[in-house]
Formats: C-alpha cells, sequence, structure tokens
C-alpha cells in the first residue's frame, strides 16, 4: 500500500513538472514571437499623421528590440480613412491612425463635443494614459472590434466665412440668416442651427464649390489649416474653439488580446509619447497655418474669453440636452459635464 501511495505521488510529482514545461515552453514561445504589422493613415500623406505614424513604429520596433516590425503604408494605399477603419475592425490592418467614425455608435459622437473645452491645456490633459477620454472612446470602440491605443489631438475648429458676409461673425447675435456648411454628421447638425446659423450639410468634397457658388455662405467644422486649403474662397477665418477634434490611434482588439503585457506596455508606452508629442505640435501648426492663411489675405479673428462664454451657454442650454438624449446617454453625459470647461453664471 505504501509503495502503491509513493508511486501515485511520484506520478503526479512528474505530472506537474510536465505541466510547468510546458507552460515554460509555452511562455518562451510568447517571448520570443515576433510580429510583422502594418500601419497606416488615411487622411493625405502631407498631414502630421503621416510622421506621427512612422515615430510609433519606431519607437516600438526599437523598445521591443526589433520583436515588433511595424511597416509605415502611405496615406491611401490601403484605402480611404472610412476603408481603413474597416480594415482596422477586421484585422487585415493591424494599427491606424484616423479621424473616428460615428457610424457605428452614436457614443462616438463625443469627438465633435460642443464647447468642451476652451484651452489646449484642457484638451491636453483629457487625454494619454491617465486621461480621463480615453477609458471613455476605449469602450464603444472596444464593440466594433478595435482597441483605442492613444487620441491624437488634431485641431481646434473654426469657422471660415466668404466675401458674402460682410461683418464679421464671432458671436451668436452675428450669426442670424448666414447659410453654414455643416458636416453630415449628427452632433453638428444639432448644435449650429442653436447658435442662428442656417444649417446645410455638405461632404467634404463638395464643401470648396459650395462655397464658391453661393450654396452656403461658411463652412463649419474647419481647422486653420483647412480653412488654408480653402483659402481661394474664403474672406476671414474665426478661431471660435467651439469644437476640437480628435482622432484616434487604433488597434485590432482581438489581436491586442492576444499579445503579452510586456507587448502591452510597449505599445501604450509608445502611443502615450506620441500622442504627448503631437498634443505640444498641435498648437504650433495651428498658429503657423493662422499666418499662411494672414499672408495669403484672408483676415484672421480670434474669440475672447466672454465670446466663447456667450456661445458655449447657448448651445449647452439648447442643444446638449439633444445630444444626451439622442447620442451620448445620461452617463456619459454626466461625465462630460463634471470634465467641461466651467462658465461663471
Amino acid at each position: 500500500m505504501a509503495k502503491l501511495l509513493g508511486y501515485k505521488k511520484t506520478i503526479a510529482f512528474v505530472s506537474i513538472l510536465g505541466c510547468m514545461f510546458v507552460l515554460s515552453l509555452m511562455a518562451s514561445e510568447a517571448q520570443c514571437k515576433s510580429y510583422k504589422w502594418k500601419i497606416s493613415q488615411g487622411i493625405a500623406e502631407d498631414h502630421p499623421a503621416s510622421a506621427r505614424c512612422k515615430q510609433f513604429a519606431e519607437i516600438v520596433g526599437e523598445k521591443s528590440g526589433g520583436k515588433i516590425n511595424l511597416t509605415y503604408f502611405p496615406a491611401g494605399a490601403l484605402g480611404d480613412w472610412m476603408e481603413q477603419i474597416e480594415a482596422n475592425r477586421m484585422g487585415t490592418l493591424e494599427i491606424g491612425l484616423n479621424a473616428g467614425s460615428t457610424s457605428y455608435d452614436p457614443r462616438t459622437n463625443l469627438m465633435f463635443m460642443p464647447y468642451l473645452f476652451s484651452t489646449w491645456d484642457e484638451a491636453r490633459a483629457a487625454i494619454g494614459s491617465k486621461g480621463w477620454l480615453t477609458p471613455i472612446f476605449d469602450d464603444p470602440y472596444s464593440q466594433i472590434g478595435l482597441k483605442v491605443l492613444g487620441i491624437y489631438l488634431n485641431a481646434w475648429d473654426g469657422m471660415a466665412y466668404t466675401k458674402r458676409v460682410k461683418k464679421v461673425a464671432k458671436v451668436p447675435e452675428d450669426y442670424s440668416g448666414i447659410k453654414m456648411r455643416v458636416p453630415p454628421i449628427r452632433i453638428f447638425e444639432v448644435y449650429i442651427p442653436t447658435l442662428g446659423f442656417i444649417s446645410t450639410p455638405i461632404a467634404y468634397s463638395e464643401t470648396f464649390t459650395a462655397l464658391q457658388t453661393g450654396i452656403v455662405d461658411a463652412r463649419s467644422a474647419c481647422p486653420a489649416v483647412e480653412a488654408y486649403v480653402m483659402r481661394d474662397a474664403l474672406s476671414y477665418w474665426v478661431a471660435t474653439r467651439d469644437c476640437f477634434e480628435y482622432w484616434f490611434l487604433t488597434m485590432n482588439k482581438k489581436l491586442w488580446d492576444s499579445l503579452s503585457d510586456e507587448d502591452k506596455a510597449i505599445l501604450s508606452g509608445a502611443a502615450d509619447k506620441v500622442m504627448s508629442d503631437q498634443a505640444l505640435a498641435a498648437e504650433k501648426d495651428e498658429n503657423d497655418f493662422k499666418q499662411k492663411l494672414i499672408d495669403a489675405g484672408v483676415k484672421v479673428y480670434e474669440v475672447n474669453d466672454q465670446e466663447w462664454q456667450t456661445g458655449a451657454k447657448m448651445v449647452r442650454a439648447k442643444a446638449w440636452p439633444v445630444i444626451q438624449e439622442e447620442l451620448l446617454g445620461s452617463v456619459l453625459m454626466e461625465k462630460v459635464k463634471a470634465h467641461a470647461t466651467k462658465i461663471p453664471e
């Protein structure tokens, strides 16, 4: 009997050793596994997003000791930004840096939340691994098969006007009767009319012609860089700071979930570094394009704090309740209100 018990103990011990050996081999294999992935952005090759993709690839390659190799594909090589988002979801594109889409989940309209912040510092503090916005966006994106690695600060939106608008429009009392192009995105269709504009949804590709021919008098959702692109149709541009444009560095979620903690840390650390650098560079880029507009003969105006607050109060009172009901829901809206720029009563 004692011999039998000893035999069973030996078998059990050998089995445990065997399991430990197999697990050790699996861990070792995971550590040694190398990856060859694609990274791209679908905006434009001369856009700063191109340089950020390359920077991310370099950091990941260096920090992983060459274990993770990212090949950058120029803008358009793998489709436009919407096609890239879909490829990213399906896993044929491992990592992408693109403007987000509101097509999959209405909560992602948050990326265009009007009058959320009034300063660059507030916008920068919201992103990164410690920012309050990152986990909020990660939730709806995870539902469509994407992991948000980082949030890319693109630019403040402004409003661009043609010569048909004689008065410099900076506050709601100036906006009445102006035909304003808005992107065909629900959140813009909700809040732009509350400021007094006649809202006209027009696709980006048709906007320049619409400005030239008088279909619209002005365009919203217009960062300084895009105003410069359309400068020949414009008389002036106003830095309204009504909306901040966020883009997203995303990874296929199934692929992310399959990685070791070490590899995840490398990717997250690289994303934090690249997005932080972009957050600082974006402000300089905006100022550079403001000067380019001036040099091209387009007048540039800034709204002051009081003018910003006037617009914010109107939009928060009239548009935010609709945005909550139709798009964000009460739970998300409460988080928005908790972090939004405080306005004096």
